[in-house]
């Protein structure tokens, strides 16, 4: 199990971001690279890391809950993510290949716990984590900055859905 999923993570934001890419890379998935004076997908990995989320698609709709609602950020650096052409390519081949249906089944999949996000995870948190991170951030403990922002990462047993299985899946 990746180490930033543990609510209690000793390591820094930095070795999360490295052991999350890490876990990307055993498992086939290409690392992407940051558009020009940008520092968005390191951002975006580390909202993996200190929400501890992984890239599965119901994950990646629950970290959406979590950036538009407890973290602050600017909506125009925040949609330059999408502007990643394998962002571009990926949205393509996952609608070819999982279809409308089967997003609208995911989403209310997840719509409960996306619930939670907003409604309890938010309400506990002592302030919104900056999407656009200090840099001086990356040295840090990752218990550290939960702590700072009163981050309650969600167990998998609070989740309740079942992930789907489609050929971008990471299965273990």
């Amino acid at each position: 199990m990746l180490s930033f999923k543990e609510q209690n993570c000793n390591i820094t934001l930095r070795e999360g971001i490295e052991e999350y890419n890490s876990y990307l890379m055993a498992n086939g998935k290409e690392i992407l690279t940051e558009l020009s004076d940008s520092s968005i997908v390191m951002d975006h990995d580390a909202t993996h890391v200190i929400f501890g989320l992984d890239t599965s698609l119901e994950e990646e709709s629950l970290l959406d809950s979590w950036v538009l609602w407890c973290s602050s950020f600017e909506l125009k650096y925040l949609m330059s993510y999408s502007k990643q052409p394998e962002i571009k390519d990926l949205y393509k081949k996952l609608l070819r290949e999982v279809g409308v249906f089967k997003f609208i089944k995911l989403f209310f999949s997840v719509f409960p716990t996306k619930l939670r996000i907003i409604f309890k995870h938010k309400r506990i948190m002592k302030k919104k984590w900056p999407f656009k991170f200090p840099k001086e951030y990356l040295d840090k403990k990752i218990c550290d900055l939960r702590e700072e922002y009163g981050i309650v990462i969600l167990k998998d047993e609070d989740k309740g859905f079942k992930k789907l299985n489609w050929s971008g899946s990471i299965r273990n």
